[in-house]
């Protein structure tokens, strides 16, 4: 295939994808790249590689994309492309978000962004700007997000000619809609919907003026059923039945046809609709086709969210066995995406960036590639390791107690009834609690022990070459430091009291069941009323390993 006609065939395939045609996509694509590596032209096959990754992601064959997108950004970086590589990093970037690798996810998004700066206002610029705020959404800081898509908005405005700020806008929406989301998973209530009106208000503006508001192939599809998704979310929220209704409507008909991920956002459009009219039932079933649709395309991200909203519509009912499952599989969840981030991905970073030819470009990239790797290891609000620190440690350990038949104990911890805290105090004085418990248990654990912020009001803490006995008398006096804290000095008359799990590490233990195990005697502790380190004595070994640690009663 001369190389004129492999450009004309790969340009065929994306037409194919903004048409919706993805298997007709892929199949030109692939014949560019057996063309390709036939002839030998790296170029081409970095080109066809990234058609490859995008009509894959469409396509929801997302761990195929993800390979696919970082084997093109390997061969456009070898070959000093770095608009070619910032595309495909991209591309790497929000197909790792959907996966739930929020760390490669994060690492791409922020390179992608330093190889488009040097480049000035661009349509891949501001594609940069949006995947990282698409990526910190995520991630959970949405101010963050909200500040990146608005930067994407004004590079678009510069350029010439200038790009339309539709999709940043819709994904401005999308944004706020998982903040509003989460605000109600964590305090029961949405403050104010004004920035959700506001921004749906102007994508629909800029959707009506623009005839190219898709900034990437194949995505030019599915903003429509966003956009409708996002409208029906507004009015179901805002109680506008009949509109929500309209709009889940035109969504549903807006759907591909094949199934995509895309199903599983309309279907939490209908959960949220059925919600509204306080039909709990619908919305149940709504939100469990949501997770199961979401599953089957590889979209964990929004599996998670569908895990979420499921347990507020069981609690909604009261079917409390069905809530304590929901938490138990989406800890599982959560704890299984985080290990399956891929490792080393800072040291592929800086492998990156110790190529680049600019001094200037090299020093902010490496200035990054530092913010990064302080914000991948460290807790932003307590100052503690973060769960990702405490998994890499623990598997570490695990092996080296594996292989040395060194003891390790880990502990879970949890604030008893943390939400009323909030609920009561504020979420300021919540966070105050957090940082001061941080703050004890830093102070109390051993130079090589390692505490650790887990997730909301959980902490971990690895007790290294430790039996349970040893581990359980430090939990104790971390229980007498936390009963004989003055709380009262963060707010008049507040309490804290906190429920601790322990298990020690037995041979053949995986990660994942040492930590499940901790968090049932956790989960057990709660349910006692008296603290188990009063007034039992010394336990045998076996009783030690299996005994919980409890909580101190609120006084």
């Amino acid at each position: 295939m001369p190389g004129d006609t492999a450009a004309d065939t790969l340009r065929s395939a994306h037409d194919a994808l903004d048409g919706g045609d993805t298997k007709n996509a892929r199949e030109l694509a692939q014949s560019v790249l057996i063309a390709a590596k036939a002839s030998g032209d790296r170029r081409l096959q970095a080109n066809a590689l990234a058609c490859l990754a995008q009509c894959d992601r469409i396509g929801s064959r997302l761990r195929r994309a993800a390979d696919t997108a970082r084997r093109a950004a390997q061969i456009f970086e070898s070959l000093s492309d770095t608009e070619g590589e910032a595309r495909s990093l991209a591309t790497l970037s929000q197909v790792s978000m959907l996966l739930g690798r929020t760390d490669e996810a994060y690492e791409s998004a922020v390179l992608s962004l330093r190889l488009c700066e040097a480049q000035g206002a661009s349509q891949q610029l501001v594609i940069a700007h949006t995947t990282l705020g698409v990526v910190s959404c995520w991630a959970g800081n949405f101010e963050r997000a909200h500040q990146c898509l608005e930067t994407a908005i004004v590079v678009g405005e510069k350029c010439d000619p200038p790009v339309s700020g539709f999709q940043p806008r819709l994904n401005q929406s999308w944004v706020e809609a998982f903040r509003l989301v989460d605000e109600r998973y964590r305090t029961g209530a949405m403050s104010s919907l004004e920035r959700m009106e506001r921004l749906v208000g102007e994508f629909h503006q800029l959707e009506g003026a623009s005839h190219d508001a898709a900034l990437m192939a194949g995505l030019a599809p599915m903003t429509h059923t966003i956009a409708c998704v996002m409208s029906a979310l507004l009015a179901a929220w805002q109680g506008h039945i009949k509109e929500s209704q309209r709009a889940m409507t035109v969504a549903e008909r807006s759907l591909l046809g094949t199934v995509s991920w895309l199903d599983a956002l309309v279907r939490w459009g209908a959960a949220e609709l059925a919600w509204a009219q306080r039909d709990w039932a619908a919305a149940e079933t709504a939100l469990a086709e949501m997770k199961a649709l979401s599953l089957t395309v590889e979209y964990e991200q929004l599996a998670c969210t569908a895990q979420q909203l499921l347990i507020q519509v069981l609690e909604e009912q009261g079917k409390t066995e069905a809530v304590r499952l929901e938490h138990r599989g989406l800890r599982v969840r959560e704890r299984r995406l985080v290990t399956e981030s891929l490792e080393g991905r800072l040291a592929v970073v800086d492998s990156r960036l110790s190529a680049r030819r600019s001094e200037r470009s090299l020093q902010e990239a490496l200035l990054a590639s530092k913010q990064f790797e302080k914000w991948s290891l460290e807790d932003a609000l307590t100052g503690l390791a973060n769960r990702r620190h405490a998994e890499q440690v623990l598997a570490e350990r695990l092996r080296a107690a594996a292989a040395h038949g060194r003891p390790l104990t880990v502990a879970m911890i949890d604030v008893d009834k943390f939400k009323r805290i909030n609920d009561q105090f504020s979420h300021a004085v919540g966070d105050r609690v957090l940082k001061t418990l941080g703050a004890i248990m830093a102070s109390l654990v051993r130079e090589h022990d390692l505490a650790a912020r887990w997730a909301g009001d959980e902490f971990v803490i690895l007790f290294a070459d430790a039996e349970e006995h040893i581990a359980r008398q430090a939990c104790g006096r971390m229980h007498t430091a936390i009963a004989a804290f003055d709380w009262e000095l963060i707010a008049a008359g507040l309490a804290v009291s906190v429920s601790i799990g322990l298990s020690q590490a037995a041979a053949g233990d995986t990660l994942d069941e040492l930590l499940d195990r901790s968090d049932e005697r956790m989960y057990e502790s709660k349910s006692m009323t008296l603290d188990p380190l009063d007034g039992l004595g010394p336990a045998e070994p076996d009783a030690a390993r299996v005994m919980p640690v409890g909580r101190i009663p609120r006084q």
